[in-house]
């Protein structure tokens, strides 16, 4: 399974991102299963993640992000049309296409 974290202020605004992708992955027979947390909790959680996802709020802290869980895993902010549009199919493509994993 392909684990996908969402990033953001409070992991609250990612919450309904999450469903959504979870839901578009399910449809397409994915095994992926995306999830959210505050930016404060990254420690201890990102090792369960293949992928980040900054949240488009904090974007700008995505390359500390890239710091903290030092380089082991992509870190990338989220296009904030499709985030503003909760576009999960062009996100959960995006995110797939980070991992170097096949699109279905």
């Amino acid at each position: 399974m392909k684990s996908i974290l969402l990033v953001c202020n409070e992991g609250m605004s990612t919450g309904f991102l999450c469903n959504k992708m979870n839901a578009v992955a399910k449809e397409k027979g994915m095994d992926v299963r995306a999830w959210a947390i505050p930016e404060s909790a990254l420690e201890g959680r990102y090792q369960e993640a293949d992928v980040i996802l900054v949240g488009p709020q904090i974007g700008y802290l995505t390359a500390s992000i890239q710091q903290r869980v030092n380089h082991s895993l992509p870190v990338e902010a989220i296009n904030p049309v499709h985030f503003g549009r909760i576009n999960a199919d062009a996100i959960l493509e995006r995110a797939l296409a980070l991992m170097g994993a096949p699109l279905r």
